[in-house]
This record gives structure tokens, C-alpha cells and sequence, in this order.
């Protein structure tokens, strides 16, 4: 009886044996296929800040200007994408269309969507820009002209390449200002015209030393004692030395009334909204 209890006993723990060693291979295998499954690395991952939906640029040049685009980001903390496609609606405003493009792509760094969108349409011939952020306040209506003003110099030349680098040179320049706590001028950009601001400072300089000049001429004449204003000419003449036989009206003064010529590309800059988001850009043609 006891022998019989040991070969069931045997037969048991081998039956065991041989059921548990399948199941934990199937365990296993199952462990080692899902995390095959949730591998997400690939070989094109990285982040891309060029959208050329027209082919405008070539393979080195989008690598280029995404590189620039993404030290940016790495070095102020700012989402700065450029963004080229066809023709829109002409219904359609083209900052309103740029700004939905980031919020919809959710371009922006940190909390408060800190981000530029470069928005080219090459057959319509206009180039938007538009700021989401608090950095919209330090690039001015004024600030957003001349950057824009710069790259459509490029754009008429049909140098669309240039015409960005422009602007991500305006751009850096603009936010390397900022990071210094300080406010971006017209002189901080990149490539300003050196020769606009040596006449703005040779004006200051003649304002400068045209007043204390005035107030000494002021003060001289205030010393003329003899100096008594006259209501005729009848003292300049001796007596019966004049006689007026003819006489004319001289008009000193005349007025002359202009129309300002319209200009032939339109433009609009200024602060919008998007979805109850304040936005601030322009956009112009060329």
C-alpha cells in the first residue's frame, strides 16, 4: 500500500512538471512579443521645424534652416517654425491661418506657447509672420516691418532661401535682446542699414545744439531796447520823398493739399485673436 502511495505520488509531480515548463514558455514569449509591440524608437523621430508642402526648397537647405531652427529652441527656449504651402482662400486672413496652423500643431514652448510661424505662399506672393506668447509684446508692430521689409528684398529677387535666413537672423537677434532684458530696436537687427542710423544721429546731435542756440538768440533780442515794431513804412520816407501810385496784393503763404499715393501690396500687422488666444503678426505681399 505504501509503494503503491509513492508511484501515484511520482506519477503526480511528474504530470506537474511537464504541464508548469509549457506555460511558462508561453509566459515569456508573450512578455518578449509585447514589448517588441510597444518598441516606439525609430531612425526619423527628431523633431522638424521646416513645412515645405511646395518643394521650394532643397534637401540641404530645409536641413539647414531646421538645424538653425532647433538651436533656437534648444538655446531660448522658443518654437520658431517656418511653414510654406499653396494658395489659401481669399476669404481667408493669413496670420488668422498661420496662428491656427500653431495651435493646431501645438507649436509653442512652455506654458505660454512661446513660438514664431514664418508662413510663406509663393504663388500668391505674400509672407506672413506671427508671434504666440508673451515675446509678441517685445516684437513690435514697427519691429515685424522691418523684418518683413528686409525679406521681401530677397523674395523680389526670387531668393526665398535668403528671405528666411533674414528673418531667423531678425529672430535671433530679436530674442538675444530679450534674454539681455532688454527692448528690442530697429538698429538690433541683423543687417540694419548703418547708414539710416548715422543720420538719425547727426539730426539728434543739430536738435541738441539748435536749443541752446535759440535760447541765447531769445535772449539777445529780449536785450534790444531800441527795437519798436511799426505800423507803416511812412518813418523809412522823408516827407513828400513817396507816392504810391500803384498797388498789389503778395500772398506769402500758400497751402497745397496731398493725397498719399496707395500703395501696391497689402499689408496688416497688429494683435488678433485665434480660438480666444492673443496673437500678434503681420503679413504682406511683395
Amino acid at each position: 500500500m505504501k509503494k503503491k502511495n509513492l508511484i501515484l505520488a511520482g506519477l503526480l509531480l511528474s504530470l506537474c512538471m511537464g504541464t508548469v515548463k509549457p506555460v511558462s514558455c508561453v509566459f515569456a514569449a508573450t512578455v518578449a512579443e509585447t514589448a517588441e509591440d510597444t518598441d516606439t524608437s525609430s531612425d526619423d523621430g527628431e523633431m522638424s521645424w521646416v513645412f515645405d508642402d511646395c518643394g521650394i526648397l532643397t534637401d540641404e537647405q530645409a536641413a539647414e534652416i531646421n538645424d538653425e531652427l532647433a538651436t533656437i529652441y534648444e538655446t531660448y527656449g522658443y518654437d520658431a517654425v517656418l511653414f510654406i504651402s499653396q494658395d489659401i482662400d481669399e476669404d481667408e486672413d493669413n496670420r488668422q491661418y498661420a496662428a491656427e496652423f500653431m495651435q493646431d500643431n501645438e507649436i509653442g514652448y512652455g506654458d505660454t506657447h512661446e513660438g514664431m510661424c514664418i508662413f510663406h505662399q509663393p504663388n500668391a506672393r505674400n509672407i506672413t509672420i506671427v508671434f504666440r506668447g508673451d515675446t509678441q509684446d517685445d516684437f513690435s508692430e514697427r519691429i515685424q516691418e522691418d523684418m518683413l521689409d528686409k525679406c521681401k528684398t530677397y523674395l523680389k529677387a526670387d531668393d526665398p532661401y535668403g528671405g528666411y535666413q533674414s528673418l531667423i537672423s531678425d529672430l535671433t537677434a530679436g530674442l538675444d535682446r530679450i534674454a539681455e532684458g532688454k527692448k528690442i530696436r530697429p538698429l538690433d537687427l541683423e543687417g540694419g542699414s548703418v547708414a539710416s542710423y548715422l543720420f538719425a544721429d547727426i539730426l539728434m546731435a543739430f536738435v541738441i545744439m539748435a536749443i541752446p542756440t535759440a535760447l541765447l538768440t531769445w535772449y539777445q533780442v529780449r536785450k534790444m531796447k531800441t527795437r519798436v515794431q511799426q505800423a507803416n513804412a511812412g518813418m523809412y520816407t522823408a516827407e513828400g520823398g513817396l507816392e504810391l501810385s500803384e498797388q498789389h496784393d503778395i500772398f506769402l503763404y500758400e497751402t497745397v493739399s496731398q493725397t498719399a499715393k496707395v500703395k501696391n501690396d497689402d499689408s496688416d500687422s497688429g494683435s488678433f485673436s485665434s480660438g480666444g488666444e492673443s496673437f500678434s503678426g503681420s503679413s504682406s505681399d511683395y
